[in-house]
């Protein structure tokens, strides 16, 4: 019941309370209708009782037919007629006593009661008692079901603008930000799709201010980072020169993981996939690191792959810096099959679950080298992939893993 959406929650209760009303309909007219014929035996036991005895004093005429007047009967004098009645009807009941025989008919929806006693031998039309009808409890039963139903209706028809509003959530976060929900009612949903709206209005500001802010920094870091670097192009002390060149490269490095991480956060939907080979991959990811190829071990194949070539290459990147610098050797090892690509080092076991290392800015106290936006680079583009991020420790090694198996 858990999983069960609201709809198909609300159509089964009013399917089972359907039921529970045709059920409950069928059993009071089952009751009523053995109630009625009950009623009715009881009446012609009555009647039967009261002819045979009457017939003990011989009654003249007239006194029988004060008698049948005042139980609502008449008797059926034309004898071919009455004989066909008694031939052709339908017998409901047949009691004998020592006052003589009774027997009901029925016969065209008409109820007979032969009175046999004796001389006397007479067949009586009841006039009162009309045969069981079932089209007034039906039309009561129509009735009911048309309200029910009304009912129904007008419950799935206050549900619409939800579906709607989901619709709409949906659709939002895959990355839609530009809907508005039109609500006119002031009901409950109503008052959740103003709610919503006003949600994405401050959402939308601010992840405008949150964009601005990244991109004017991003420009101002930027500019005296590439002036800074021409100069120390031109120094003459290689030593300086060298320390310089490094750190103003780093710096123009962090300012690119920004570039991805505002690029991530602002529209993860949108990847721009391209056939290529992971050796092109594995190229492009150590030009971004700038370090000595002794540092890193290889052993991998040259499969073909569809990714976003420059996300997937500071993927690589990433695992491969995060791998050297925090391994006490300052080595990584990397191996890459078509389902599978892993990057592993010495070290300690991760002290927390992965997921904590995956949020931006997140590290562990004595990693004070960078901002702790690699990871979590590294886990949003390879979602955005469709691939799962994994880690293992084995033999006081860490393994950060790409399965890139359906």
């Amino acid at each position: 019941m858990k999983n069960i959406s609201i709809t198909a929650f609300i159509n089964t209760i009013f399917v089972l309370a359907l039921a529970a009303i045709t059920t409950t309909f069928l059993f009071f007219v089952k009751l009523d209708k053995e109630k009625s014929n009950q009623e009715r035996q009881q009446r012609y036991s009555i009647i039967a009782n009261s002819v045979l005895n009457s017939f003990e004093l011989q009654p003249k005429e007239d006194q029988l037919r004060k008698l049948y007047s005042q139980f609502e009967v008449n008797p059926i004098d034309d004898r071919i007629k009455k004989l066909d009645i008694i031939n052709h009807a339908k017998e409901l009941m047949f009691q004998e006593s020592s006052i003589g025989r009774v027997r009901i008919y029925e016969y065209y929806n008409k109820y007979y009661i032969y009175v046999q006693k004796m001389s006397y031998n007479v067949l009586l039309l009841d006039l009162k008692s009309k045969p069981y009808n079932r089209s007034i409890a039906l039309v009561i039963y129509i009735f009911a079901v048309a309200i029910f139903l009304s009912l129904y209706f007008a419950i799935r028809k206050k549900f619409i603008p939800l579906r709607t509003l989901d619709k709409q959530i949906q659709k939002f976060s895959s990355g839609d930000k530009n809907i508005k929900l039109d609500f006119q009612n002031n009901d409950e949903i109503g008052k959740i799709a103003k709610s919503f709206n006003d949600a994405i209005r401050n959402i939308n500001n601010l992840t405008d201010s949150k964009n601005l802010f990244m991109r004017n920094m991003m420009h101002e870091l930027k500019t005296p980072i590439t002036k800074a670097m021409f100069i120390v192009e031109s120094l003459d002390d290689n030593k300086n020169k060298e320390v310089l060149g490094r750190a103003f490269e780093r710096m123009n490095n962090i300012i690119k993981e920004l570039a991805t991480v505002e690029k991530l956060s602002s529209n993860m939907s949108v990847i721009y996939k391209e056939n290529t080979t992971f050796f092109c991959i594995y190229k492009k990811a150590m030009n971004i690191l700038l370090i000595d190829a002794s540092t890193i071990s290889t052993k991998m194949s040259n499969f073909d792959l569809k990714v976003d070539i420059a996300l997937f290459s500071i993927i690589i990147k990433n695992l491969i810096d995060n791998a050297i610098k925090f391994s006490p050797n300052h080595h990584a090892t990397l191996i890459a099959t078509q389902k599978r690509i892993e990057v592993i080092s010495n070290g300690e076991k991760l002290k927390y679950d992965l997921n904590y290392y995956t949020e931006p800015f997140s590290q562990e106290e004595k990693r004070k080298d960078g901002f702790g936006l690699g990871l979590y680079i590294v886990k949003t583009t390879i979602e955005l992939h469709d691939f799962k991020f994994k880690y293992a420790y084995e033999n006081g090694r860490n393994h950060f893993i790409i399965d890139m198996s359906k």
